[in-house]
């Protein structure tokens, strides 16, 4: 029974200290306005980015949110976006927009808004709007792909929203 006593506290204290070096990050995508558009109007698209690790801050570098949009009905401009300080977009090419938290240090439990614009090009839709969050490597300009972060989930590491173009 003494054996079974340590070894349930042997045990309890590597989960604990295994649940205070994970750190999670998570991604939630959604089209402003009711997911509507017109042709040629441009609206915002919101990013939520997380950090739900109550130990851990996000290093510079390390996150590579990948958003794919329908590049047959909308477009996504050169300009226009609201970036939190520090975040950048790496590549914008054939309705895929790579970002990454650059400078930015996400501290634990913070949260960082990202509005990319887009604007109505072709009507039609319904449509599928893809978050999903990928990592890289910690070295800038952030776009090599790099391992995800130490007990990460990956469940909570892609977000769906959709858009309609009228008009």
């Amino acid at each position: 029974m003494k054996h079974l006593f340590h070894f349930s506290i042997v045990l309890f204290l590597l989960l604990s200290s295994a649940n205070l070096n994970a750190q999670n990050v998570m991604i939630n995508v959604l089209t402003q306005n009711s997911g509507k558009v017109n042709t040629g109007e441009i609206i915002f698209f919101e990013i939520k980015i997380s950090n739900t690790s109550a130990t851990k801050s996000v290093q510079p570098y390390l996150l590579r949110p990948q958003i794919s949009f329908p590049y047959n009905l909308v477009e996504v401009p050169t300009t226009g976006h609201i970036l939190p300080k520090g975040w950048e977009i790496t590549a914008n090419k054939n309705g895929v927009v790579y970002l990454t938290n650059g400078t930015d240090i996400i501290a634990e439990n913070e949260n960082r808004i990202i509005l990319i614009a887009i604007k109505g090009k072709t009507k039609g839709g319904p449509v599928s709007i893809f978050g999903n969050l990928t990592f890289s490597n910690g070295i800038a300009p952030g776009s090599q792909v790099g391992p995800p972060l130490s007990g990460d989930n990956i469940a909570d590491n892609t977000s769906t929203s959709s858009i309609i173009v009228t008009q």
